[in-house]
């Protein structure tokens, strides 16, 4: 049978006599029950408030009360009311007098008439956290006559601080400790209890018996009765109330004059409840983010919400925000009971808005030396001046075609594709165009020029496949290095590598994460011999999972250091991430968040970090390892990490680091693994090795020193030796979408 809530209510006694009362005791247990009789003290102030123009003396006052008596004896004038959780037997004035003296100070904000009226309205409460901050300061108030108050917890040592209540009352009922206060403040007012909360049985009773809630106040955790209390509300007609504690928001939903309302303002779409059965946390969170306003929420609050289930176990609360919210809202409660107020919609009482303090800039500004691309006329400019020695033209325009195919096929880091090419006197020309590749991570253009190294690679299989001897040099133009690379082409004879060329289109970054599968022999020995062919690079392949989850460790946090860095968090979310599939559209490239493998909850999560004011708060509290978790996992699914390292740093050996990537890259591919770059940490290192820790705070430089040991711990044949790049090989199945790339015509530009 549905709970139908439970009367939550003190004992009334009349009793003719002081020998009645003693008797009451007597019955009670004299020894355990607390008698509190304060009847004349009342009956003063009474008479204080009947007489507001008169200054009465101690002396009229009790003269005074005793006529109001009128020759009854005190112990049998008004109401002994009998607490029987507490053992508590107090004496108090009749209802009426009870209250004309108890809400006296409320005049003239409120009036005598509006008492009356809203002494007669219904309010439903669900959720006791702020709605236990409303119930009291509505009770305070008198600002209504029935209160329903539903919740299903109990009392935690962690709800006390911002909820009231005392050890004494730990592991009791929200709901019942709620009503008693109400009740020891005024045991005239009328609360209904719903120790189970509300559910599906029960609600449509929450709403209607004993007459329909003249308003709801939902304050409760759970999305599916958040949205399944504005369905019936909606369908009642009846108003809702929310207050979030955070930025002060009160949200309003006025269902009782406009029935027609989307629910929560049409954030959420009109959600059925019965979607969000079985809906894990995480996938409820996709719902509740738009809902409580991802973009408006505070940044500690947003600092807080990246560090749950990481070094705090749930979203906080405070109990200044809640007793602020539990204030506003009861306030604005008693305009909508009164028909004061209309208004629908989301308001903010936000402290910071109202009270704002000198802003004072903390973090770097971002670092933009490159504002705009090469025109085509600086690219022209920048190849004539060079003066390289042009190289006979034997390539079709066909076959130029496929080869410049081929080229921007490859991969970049964040896909940032930071190349022209130019064909100019039988020459193919690689430029490094800055203005794309400009970042933090990118330190000294290594990252960029190992995808120069990959794009090499993949012009050279092209050019074999189509009957062509590729020829390359790397800076041919030592005063200017965004020539990046000079390539020209010799007739060879050779049979076409159908194979290669498939995997050269089919090479991905995939980012999917399953189960570990081991990586098979064969595999192993391919990129064994490619490594002993490939020297002076060296692949250093770790499947040891001890080993790996040491390495994850390292690898995660440079991650994770990388995006609590000023210009590194700028760099991420303004130059490389996408969110939408316009952004996608527009720009083709940079990484598209459907490409990160992360569930809607996740990159809901990434928006949050995109807060820098969050990420400066996270930092400043030790946090982040919430940043760590993907990669981790990532590698712990992997059958193998992979680094590549060369035995001296240059620019050069950088290029030639990308073209045994990518040959590495192919050979999983058509070994049909996964690939998938980690490789963060070995651009950062570079910074603090060669770039004596440029831009680096102090206690940034010394961990990376403290990882580059950590790291050469676990792989000591790494030792002296130039850590280039670092990759995971899984057995996962292909990603649905693909990073794209920017149109050849905004990449290829020919001189002639």
């Amino acid at each position: 049978m549905a709970e139908s809530g439970i009367l939550v209510a003190p004992k009334f006694y009349y009793f003719k006599s002081l020998s009645e009362v003693e008797e009451f005791i007597q019955l009670h247990d004299k020894d355990e029950i607390v008698v509190l009789d304060t009847l004349h003290i009342q009956l003063q102030e009474l008479i204080k408030c009947r007489h507001p123009e008169r200054r009465l003396s101690q002396e009229l006052l009790s003269e005074m009360a005793e006529q109001h008596l009128s020759g009854t004896h005190p112990a049998s004038y008004g109401v002994w009311v009998y607490y029987p959780w507490n053992k508590h037997l107090v004496h108090v004035l009749p209802e009426s007098e009870f209250i004309e003296v108890r809400t006296n100070r409320n005049q003239y904000k409120i009036t005598p008439e509006e008492q009356q009226e809203i002494g007669q309205k219904k309010v439903g409460i669900i959720g006791l956290s702020v709605g236990q901050s409303v119930a009291l300061t509505m009770a305070m108030e008198r600002s209504f006559g029935e209160l329903r108050l539903a919740d299903f917890d109990t009392l935690d040592l962690s709800n006390l601080n911002r909820l009231r209540g005392s050890v004494m009352q730990l592991g009791l009922p929200k709901v019942e400790i709620c009503a008693h206060e109400i009740l020891e403040l005024d045991p005239f007012l009328k609360v209904i209890v719903y120790t189970e909360g509300i559910h599906e049985q029960n609600i449509d009773s929450f709403f209607t018996l004993g007459g329909k809630l003249d308003l709801l106040i939902e304050e409760c955790d759970g999305l599916d009765i958040k949205i399944l209390a504005r369905h019936k509300a909606r369908a009642y007609e009846v108003p809702v109330l929310m207050e979030t504690s955070d930025r002060g928001l009160l949200d309003i939903e006025r269902f009782d004059l406009h029935p027609e309302l989307p629910l929560l303002h049409g954030l959420i779409g009109d959600l059925d409840p019965q979607k969000l059965k079985g809906l894990s946390m995480e996938d409820k969170i996709e719902f509740l983010l738009p809902m409580v306003g991802l973009n408006a929420l505070s940044e500690r609050m947003k600092a807080s919400m990246i560090e749950v289930q990481n070094s705090i176990c749930s979203w906080p609360q405070l109990a200044s925000s809640v007793t602020m919210g539990g204030g506003v809202a009861a306030e604005m409660s008693r305009k909508i009971l009164l028909n004061q107020s209309t208004v629908s919609g989301r308001y903010y009482i936000d402290l910071d808005e109202l009270v704002p303090e000198p802003i004072i800039q903390t973090t770097a500004q971002p670092m933009v030396e490159v504002t705009s691309p090469m025109s085509r006329v600086q690219v022209i400019e920048l190849v004539q001046t060079a003066k390289l020695i042009p190289s006979k033209d034997i390539l079709n325009e066909v076959h130029k075609a496929q080869i410049i195919e081929a080229a921007i096929a490859a991969p970049s880091g964040g896909n940032t594709q930071p190349w022209h090419l130019v064909f100019d006197g039988g020459n193919l020309l690689l430029i490094h165009e800055l203005y794309y590749s400009q970042s933090f991570l990118d330190f000294n253009n290594l990252g960029s020029y190992l995808a120069f190294g990959a794009m090499i690679e993949n012009i050279s299989v092209a050019s074999s496949h189509l009957g062509y001897h590729l020829k390359y040099r790397y800076f041919p133009n030592p005063s200017d290095p965004r020539i990046v690379a000079v390539c020209s082409f010799e007739p060879k004879s050779a049979e076409p590598n159908e194979l290669l060329m498939k995997a050269l289109y089919k090479r991905m970054t995939n980012r999917r994460i399953g189960n570990r599968v081991e990586l098979e022999e064969s595999l192993k020995r391919t990129l064994e011999a490619l490594s002993e062919s490939n020297k002076p690079a060296r692949l250093h392949l770790v499947t040891d999972p001890k080993k790996m989850a040491e390495l994850a460790e390292i690898l995660s946090t440079a991650e994770m250091l990388l995006l609590l860095h000023p210009q590194g968090h700028h760099d991420i979310f303004n130059k490389e991430l996408r969110f939408s599939e316009k952004e996608v559209l527009e720009t083709r490239d940079g990484l598209d968040v459907a490409t990160l493998n992360m569930s809607k909850a996740e990159i809901l999560a990434l928006k949050i970090a995109s807060s820098r004011k969050a990420i400066e708060w996270v930092e400043r509290i030790g946090g982040g390892e919430a940043f760590k978790k993907n990669t981790k996992k990532a590698i712990a699914a992997s059958g193998g990490l992979g680094i590549v390292s060369m035995p001296f740093y240059s620019e050069e050996s950088y290029c030639s680091a990308g073209e045994f990537v990518q040959k590495i890259w192919h050979a999983v591919t058509l070994a049909g693994y996964s690939f998938q770059p980690v490789t963060q940490f070995t651009y950062l290192l570079a910074r603090e090795i060669h770039g004596n820790g440029e831009g680096y705070p102090e206690k940034y430089r010394k961990k990376m020193r403290e990882m580059d040991s950590q790291f050469r711990g676990v792989l000591p044949e790494t030792m002296g030796r130039e850590l280039v790049f670092v990759f995971r090989i899984a057995k996962e199945t292909d990603m649905e979408i693909r990073a794209l790339r920017r149109f050849k015509e905004h990449m290829l530009i020919s001189v002639s």
